[in-house]
């Protein structure tokens, strides 16, 4: 899953949210997730 957000700490802030959805029986699923950039910077073809 790729989620475009404004900062790292945003980053952060949902996957936190997101581990701890509910999962069976309503219990938090505590998935595990990794958070790296995808694209940091943006590139211009001048061709």
């Amino acid at each position: 899953m790729v989620i475009d957000v404004d900062s790292h700490e945003r980053a952060v802030e949902l996957a936190g949210e997101l581990s701890a959805a509910p999962g069976k029986d309503g219990k938090p699923i505590h998935e595990w997730l990794e958070l790296r950039p995808f694209l940091t910077a943006s590139h211009t073809i001048t061709e």
